[in-house]
């Protein structure tokens, strides 16, 4: 009964061939993108064998894009191409990967036919989407598809950091890896949960699972100042005699059980902070594998749960059994 992470990434080597030529000669391509376990899931095995994960999550980040704007590839053929690659890279060990389904969720019916084809045919389970494509958010009504999809299937919506828009990284200073990284992607999760909160997406779909990575970004450390926001649009709604909108009738504290987190970058203060507003019953292991090599990825986060002082029943909840429950294992 081992580990279960529920972050980590793999992709063709055609598709990170693109990524690394792009990048040759940045720290992107000296270091980050040459890890070979995005192109070999034996490397996977080795790792998830050392820490004792039973069962691996792979889903591809925000890197599908970028690689279809550099190489000047269609969005169709890298999504086709990642879900066919990644249905038979899992053959390596059977069991041990859970390998989610690929979609451009602004390709239309096409796009909609492949993740059908994806999950249906090949038989890949969950659905990796991004935070923002371009800045536009799980919002956007053009995911509802999407999300009727994964409620239906009752599969989770594995959601990653986004690549941070340009104009966020101008207008904000984000003007290095140091801030774009540290900064920009926790506030891309945080944007994108009040987003779909705001936009009634929680309330139209509750219930379907949606996990986001890095306790979903700034939000933990938030709940106090949504709680003051919770009061002053109440206040301004009831004093001009306007019905209160749906997503005020629940506090943001309220909608953290409509969604899951994982572990990935926390160390044991945010994760103590996320169990206060979220409970063990909504945070996942998040390794991040290859992105995040071992000593920050696993081996970071593990011995900063062990710190957290948790309960072995909320220890477990968090290793294992909320992502059992996620991937229809019981």
């Amino acid at each position: 009964m081992g580990l279960i992470d529920c972050h980590a990434h793999c992709l063709p080597k055609t598709i990170m061939d693109v990524l690394r030529e792009w990048a040759a000669g940045t720290y992107l391509g000296r270091s980050l993108y040459a890890d070979e376990g995005f192109n070999s899931l034996e490397r996977h095995l080795a790792l998830m064998d050392k820490f004792g994960v039973e069962k691996e999550v792979i889903n591809y980040g925000n890197l599908l894009v970028p690689a279809a704007k550099t190489g000047k590839l269609p969005m169709e053929e890298v999504v086709r191409t990642v879900n066919d690659y990644i249905a038979e890279a899992c053959r390596v060990a059977p069991g041990r990967f859970v390998p989610a389904a690929a979609v451009d969720p602004f390709g239309g019916e096409t796009a909609l036919r492949e993740l059908d084809r994806a999950v249906e045919k090949l038989g890949l389970f969950g659905i990796s989407l991004s935070t923002n494509v371009d800045g536009r958010a799980l919002d956007d009504p053009v995911y509802e598809p999407i999300f009727e999809r994964a409620k239906r299937w009752n599969m989770p919506l594995w959601v990653h950091p986004g690549q941070v828009p340009q104009a966020w990284q101008q207008a904000l200073g984000l003007n290095n890896r140091y801030l774009n990284s540290g900064v920009g992607f926790l506030l891309d999760d945080m944007l994108c949960v009040v987003k779909m909160i705001t936009a009634g997406v929680f309330d139209r779909w509750w219930g379907v699972k949606f996990v986001l990575c890095q306790l979903g970004g700034f939000l933990p450390f938030t709940m106090g100042r949504f709680d003051q926001q919770y009061f002053f649009e109440r206040r301004a709604f009831e004093q001009q005699n306007k019905p209160l909108p749906e997503y005020l009738q629940r506090r943001v504290a309220e909608y953290c059980q409509a969604f899951y987190v994982d572990t990935h970058t926390a160390d044991a203060s945010a994760i103590r902070c996320a169990l206060d507003c979220m409970t063990a019953d909504r945070i996942v292991l998040g390794g991040d594998y290859p992105i995040s090599p071992p000593e920050v990825g696993l081996g970071y986060t593990i011995p900063q749960l062990d710190k957290v002082g948790l309960s072995s029943a909320d220890r477990a909840k968090i290793e294992r059994e909320n992502a059992v429950r996620l991937l229809n294992l019981a």
